[in-house]
């Protein structure tokens, strides 16, 4: 049975961002085997010729409105009905979800299929993230890393396996209208409990300066150096991946992954456990007494 890989692209009101994202995902090798898919939630007609342009691309269109009064609300709405149209309709082995501001490199999707193909029978392999800040003529192109890390929105990806575990532990069971919970910050402490997959140089440059919950210039460090860190050569053949460990920068609490580290994530996956480590300190002991060593 053929592997079921599947791409869902969410949008709003970035149209020209939009365009440069599924121009992208066109010029990405062996992008024709994966189902490509938006969730648009509908009010800017901008978004909506950028839509119909590249319509061919798309195989399924899901259009929403605005079902809340704040953008969280919609956010987080829009990123569980594209993440459960994708595994529960589809049957999608892995997902890689992608906002509109974001550019994939042209090998981003030959990565994605090399490291689940590696990683998919590791019981702790939870998804792939496709963002990095680091940058040097040290850091070898094609080498990435393991690291304990929450999904990153802009573009990430999750395997079935992560799904059902998410279900498991009712994560996207949550109130909507909840202004200060987002859908990332509730699969955190599960994902944590195993590892992302990371490269070493950038599969995605983030253009989303000036957005929602983004920094507005475009000259902020995070944007800066993760344009340093993209990887933008166009490749015409399949690449080989090496695991080469590199300490990121990209979150102060995405740290390496070291298996006998493990019970204590696995601690840690219960909120109440984790809110009362960050009240006393105990999550900065940790990164520098447990994973930098």
């Amino acid at each position: 049975m053929p592997t079921k890989k599947i791409i869902v692209v969410f949008c709003h009101s970035r149209a020209e961002l939009l365009n440069q994202c599924l121009i992208s995902l066109k010029k990405a090798v062996g992008v024709d085997s994966w189902s490509v898919n938006v969730v648009h939630q509908h009010g800017f007609d901008s978004v909506e010729k950028v839509i119909q342009k590249h319509r061919k691309l798309i195989d399924n269109l899901i259009v929403t409105k605005s079902n809340f009064d704040f953008p969280l609300g919609n956010i987080n709405y829009n990123r569980i009905l594209g993440t459960n149209f994708a595994f529960e309709i589809l049957g999608a082995d892995y997902l890689l979800g992608i906002e509109e501001d974001s550019k994939l490199s042209t090998d981003t999707l030959v990565f994605i299929d090399f490291v689940y193909n590696k990683y998919k029978k590791k019981k702790a392999f939870r998804g792939i993230n496709l963002g990095s800040i680091e940058h040097g003529n040290n850091i070898t192109e094609n080498s990435y890393s393991l690291l304990r890390s929450g999904l990153q929105g802009s573009a990430g990806v999750i395997t079935r396996k992560t799904w059902r575990g998410i279900q498991r532990k009712k994560l996207f069971e949550f109130d909507l209208t909840d202004k200060k919970i987002a859908w990332d910050g509730k699969i955190e402490f599960y994902l944590k409990s195993g590892f992302m997959v990371t490269p070493n140089l950038s599969r995605y440059l983030d253009l989303g300066h000036g957005g929602t919950f983004a920094p507005k210039s475009k000259n902020d460090p995070y944007f800066s150096e993760n344009k340093k860190s993209w990887y933008s050569k166009n490749i015409s053949v399949t690449a080989s991946y090496q695991h080469l460990h590199l300490n990121h920068r990209i979150r102060f609490d995405t740290v390496r992954y070291r298996f006998i580290h493990s019970f204590v994530y696995l601690l840690r996956q219960n909120e109440f456990i984790y809110r009362w480590s960050c009240s006393i300190g105990v999550t900065k002991l940790l990164k520098k007494l447990l994973i930098l060593n």
